[in-house]
């Protein structure tokens, strides 16, 4: 739903609860930029836990964070998230009736709930997991972030902007969160405290001493799953262990009461959807609206123009960036879609089942970048636009695991006029592909671990090291086995191409019949991503060929990383996919 103030409403996920009735609310406060995607499932995990036990809950994104409104710099800030952290305790009372609640932060949201609970007195608990205690720290754990993910090794500059892990701020909004300092606080939070540390880190005793010195009740414990929380989002578990004590908590503070349930307020039920700025466009509005795929499991946000303003007649499916939910890696599929739709066309953004905000299948698992049934959901929202006024056309785009989903919907022989491809890493039989440690060797791997083999070459080092039996010969025998039988099948295939053979699973093949039925491609790379070697390798002579008649267009960009993590490139890189659709929906 969307909720707060009209000019900037923000995005949240209410879970109304479904078993014993309470007059307590728990608002759930996220952590700050590549923390916030990774620790996105777990939150989830939790609210819907939580809800199972008769606990009303509000999951919130930021001011000019995900889902909702406005832009990180000119909406962001200490100040703007410490007045999220206030609206969405208004509005879980408001929808729910209940009168009190609890905080639960994780990381930098521990601090924003502090800050926020200054002066209330309906906040009655705190459950602290992992917290920022001073902002000072934080900083610089995102500054160290940021100088290991920059491919280049110094991250290009941009004056007044701090960036770290492909997300922004202020060099003001970081200023002063280095300024925080639970233990300076006027007050506490709230009367009781939970404080959930981390099991491989030094408790937070300073700050516990702090809490005590105020009044507050303090309870303590450390606890794994921390480290499993904040994975990369395909690797994302719940840390059960802090969900198992925050319940039994809570349930400790405020038992059952013996009141029915409240049911939400009256008119308040539809606010699914809401009316968006979008900064620097010509157009100041779209319409936003959340929602379950024909009925789901898939889930998705559709953004439109706003009533009254002009429509192309074209759509837009953005895809999972593997296990990222519908934000996209650093905000990127809600920058562009917000910024599509002034344009008048229509976008949605989905997340697959198991993803994100979607229900899961049962027998499946959750956080799949490559879902088994990931074509029931592609045919769905192919249907959910074709039923919005006026589509006509529908163009589908995604990054990693994205842009897979969109070539298969497109070899499938659904209804699509282009496809937008972004870091491909794998072009056939990805469903149920596990992205664990030690799974078996995929293309990409063995592309990624032999380029890396052949650097290593020239390293009298590396040499030395494999001759005192340093370096696992076997991995190495395997990898470089495994390379030279794709090099060989890709020229057998592009003789095969030659001749007319019937080839089974070849991209050239599935590359030359897309642009034969109307179906445009064009792939984006970072400069070195396995995807481009893969892709000149396994389509061979179809790659040039399809380009010099300019159907297929190939755009490659230095310095960047698998997910255009430096904004300097991401910003370069977003301006070509815009002139990409312009001209998809021009050509169309």
């Amino acid at each position: 739903m969307f909720f707060g103030a009209s000019a900037l409403p923000l995005f949240g996920c209410l879970h109304a609860g479904t078993g014993p009735a309470r007059d307590v609310g728990v608002v759930l406060c996220s952590t700050w930029g590549r923390e916030e995607v990774s620790a996105h499932h777990s939150l989830r995990q939790w609210a819907l836990q939580l809800s199972q036990q008769g606990w009303p809950c509000l999951r919130f994104d930021y001011p000019g964070e995900g889902d909702s409104a406005g832009d990180p710099l000119a909406d962001g800030g200490l100040d703007a998230w410490v007045g999220g952290v206030r609206q969405a305790i208004e509005e879980l009372k408001r929808r729910t009736g209940v009168t009190r609640v609890c905080l639960l932060g994780v990381r930098a949201g521990v601090a924003l709930a502090c800050l926020a609970a200054q002066g209330r007195d309906d906040v009655m608990g705190l459950v602290a997991v992992a917290p920022v205690v001073k902002g000072r720290g934080f900083v610089r754990e995102l500054n160290a972030l940021q100088a290991a993910a920059c491919k280049t090794g110094e991250p290009q500059p941009l004056p007044g902007v701090f960036q770290s892990g492909g997300y922004v701020m202020t060099q003001e909004a970081r200023d002063a969160l280095s300024g925080v300092d639970l233990t300076a606080l006027a007050r506490s939070a709230a009367p009781q405290v939970l404080v959930l540390d981390r099991d491989d880190m030094p408790p937070s005793t300073a700050w516990i001493k702090a809490l005590e010195a105020q009044g507050a009740v303090v309870q303590q414990a450390a606890l794994p799953g921390y480290v499993r929380m904040m994975a990369d989002p395909h690797h994302a578990v719940a840390p059960q262990a802090m969900i198992d004590v925050s319940l039994r908590w809570l349930n400790e503070l405020s038992p059952v009461t013996t009141s029915s349930r409240t049911e939400l307020a009256p008119g308040l039920a539809a606010a699914d959807e809401a009316l968006l700025p979008v900064p620097q466009q010509a157009v100041r509005h779209v319409r936003e609206q959340a929602l379950f795929v024909q009925g789901g499991p898939a889930f998705g946000v559709l953004t439109q123009p706003a009533e009254g303003q002009h429509r192309t007649g074209q759509a837009i499916l953005v895809l999972n960036a593997g296990s990222t939910r519908h934000i996209g890696p650093s905000r990127q599929s809600v920058t562009m879609a917000r910024r599509w739709a002034a344009e008048g066309h229509v976008v949605l953004r989905i997340d697959l089942a198991g993803i994100g905000e979607a229900g899961v299948r049962a027998g499946r698992e959750l956080n799949m970048s490559y879902p088994h049934e990931a074509m029931l959901d592609v045919r769905a929202a192919l249907d959910q636009l074709r039923t919005q006024p006026g589509v006509e056309t529908i163009h589908a785009c995604g990054l990693c695991a994205g842009a897979y989903h969109a070539l298969k919907a497109a070899r499938d022989g659904m209804p699509l006029a282009s496809v937008t491809l972004i870091n491909p890493l794998i072009f056939f039989n990805a469903e149920g592909l596990s992205l664990e440690e030690g799974a078996d060797l995929s293309p990409q791997k063995v592309h990624s671990a032999a380029a890396s083999y052949k650097e290593s070459a020239a390293s009298l080092e590396k040499w030395l090291k494999l001759f005192k039996g340093q370096i696992k010969f076997d991995a190495l025998f395997k990898v470089m086995l495994s390379r030279a039988t794709m090099v060989l099948s890709a020229k057998v295939k592009e003789l095969g191409r030659l001749v007319h053979w019937p080839l089974k699973d070849d991209l050239g093949t599935d590359l030359r019949r897309l642009a034969g039925q109307g179906v445009r491609v064009n792939f984006i790379f970072a400069q070195g991503d396995p995807g481009e070697s893969m892709l000149r390798e396994q389509a061979g002579s179809v790659v040039h060929g399809l380009q010099r008649r300019g159907l297929l267009s190939l755009n490659v960009f230095q310095g960047a990383d698998h997910v255009f993590t430096d904004a300097v490139v991401r910003h370069d890189m977003l301006m070509c996919l815009a002139q990409i659709m312009s001209a998809m929906t021009a050509v169309i």
